[in-house]
């Protein structure tokens, strides 16, 4: 999984600076704009079903194929309804036909998500290789025609396809790996019964997954209708630079929670111990990555996007620190699956959302871009970190978290952590 994120991270580094250099802040800004807003629904589509499948997956195997035949119908059935409703959407709100053109284009990529079931099953048998070939196969073949459509001069709708060819292919490759190993997708079956169980559980996870939708994309929105689309052009630079770690935690995550589920299963202290263990490295790596990008995001922008980007490099300073938070909230939503507290972290959620929104309204208009970045980091640090003092049951993880952010003793409970491997693996 690493070898791949880090792959994905160059190409989109060199490729997207590319890219971003022969399409010019404002184009680039329409992507983006387009992008963030077909995102903003198609999160809907996901059904937020991904802890909970892996968990069902995990406790009950040999229901596999009711479970994922259960599953995708959902997820296909929603996939459909929000592709309708974004068509509807750029219909009645979009006056520019190029714009409504883009949000059909990058729109149809959701139809594709709903095998992303396929990915869960393989998480659950942490047999996250075949997740990988399939896409590194769509990001050489991803890179390749993007260099080509830069040498060719294409026109804009032209990248946009190759955001719903990105899904097409790790589909396709999902399929194949799941046939190659013996399973076959028309094995799967539909079960009324259980397909009211995961809407019960997961339902909270809906709204949950719409306003991290919300809070995480509603300011490249607002750029575009408050300010420009060179404005977001910008910010879509600075997204790019910090949000490009963000695959760390979602990585280390995916493999260590099966290891934490069983965890607790087995020892509510070795449960707790692998939890704590988890932060710290949360925070260790985010700080090792904020800090220098910090300092040198400026010259990051030069080198990659080129001098029409420059104004991104004080953005990134800001909007980096918001890595922090996230690799925070990562690491705690899969405590919150495993409580079963998806319906408080739906409303931290909702509240950080309104928290972005608002603060995007007051803080874009006195500070422009970097007001938008330092919404954000607000928002974000509410939703992972701050929300959790707010309840009793969490105020646990509040604190463990707390101590996580105490930069002079993670470090050494780290390493401790490391050469006691036989209490935290």
């Amino acid at each position: 999984m690493f070898a791949e994120k880090m792959l994905r991270l160059v190409a989109g580094l060199f490729i997207g600076g590319y890219v971003a250099r022969y399409l010019g802040p404002s184009q680039y800004g329409l992507l983006n704009y387009v992008i963030s807003l077909v995102t903003l629904f198609s999160v809907i589509g996901d059904l937020g079903m991904e802890s909970i499948l892996v968990r069902e997956l995990i406790r009950h195997e040999e229901k596999r194929d009711r479970i994922l035949g259960t599953a995708f119908t959902l997820k296909i059935v929603a996939a459909l309804l929000i592709f309708v409703l974004l068509i509807v959407l750029a219909q009645v709100t979009t006056a520019d036909a190029k714009t409504r053109t883009l949000i059909y284009i990058v729109a149809g990529g959701t139809l594709f998500e709903s095998f992303r079931i396929i990915e869960y099953f393989f998480q659950s048998k942490v047999w996250s290789k075949y997740l990988v070939w399939s896409q590194i196969s769509a990001l050489a073949i991803i890179s390749i025609y993007r260099i080509t459509l830069v040498l060719t001069e294409a026109s804009l709708e032209w990248f946009a396809w190759t955001y719903t060819l990105d899904f097409f292919i790790v589909a396709v490759g999902a399929i194949f790996f799941y046939f190659r190993n013996g399973f076959s997708p028309l094995a799967w079956k539909f079960d009324f019964t259980l397909a009211k169980d995961l809407l019960k559980n997961v339902w909270p996870l809906i709204f949950a997954s719409m306003a991290v939708s919300v809070y995480m994309k509603i300011d490249q929105v607002m750029i575009k209708w408050i300010l420009n689309d060179e404005a977001n052009g910008y910010y879509g630079v600075a997204v790019r630079l910090s949000e490009m770690w963000n695959f760390i935690p979602v990585a280390i995550c995916a493999s260590l929670f099966p290891a934490i589920v069983s965890a607790k299963q087995t020892s509510e202290y070795l449960y707790l111990n692998r939890l704590q263990w988890l932060y710290d490295l949360m925070i260790v790596i985010s700080v090792c990555i904020a800090v220098p990008m910090t300092f040198l995001s400026g010259i990051f922008v030069r080198i990659i996007f080129g001098e029409s980007f420059a104004a991104a490099g004080d953005l990134t300073s800001i909007y980096i620190w918001s890595g922090v938070f996230v690799f925070l909230g990562v690491a705690s939503s899969k405590w919150i699956v495993t409580e079963n507290l998806q319906t408080f972290r739906m409303y931290s959620y909702i509240v950080a959302a309104i928290i972005n929104v608002l603060l995007n309204f007051v803080l874009i208009d006195y500070l422009g871009l970097n007001g938008a970045a330092i919404a954000t980091l607000i928002a974000y640090a509410y939703a992972s970190y701050f929300s959790l003092l707010l309840k009793r049951k969490t105020r646990p993880v509040f604190v463990q978290l707390t101590n996580s952010l105490n930069l002079w003793k993670t470090p050494r409970r780290l390493i401790r952590g490391f050469s006691n491997l036989d209490k935290v693996n």
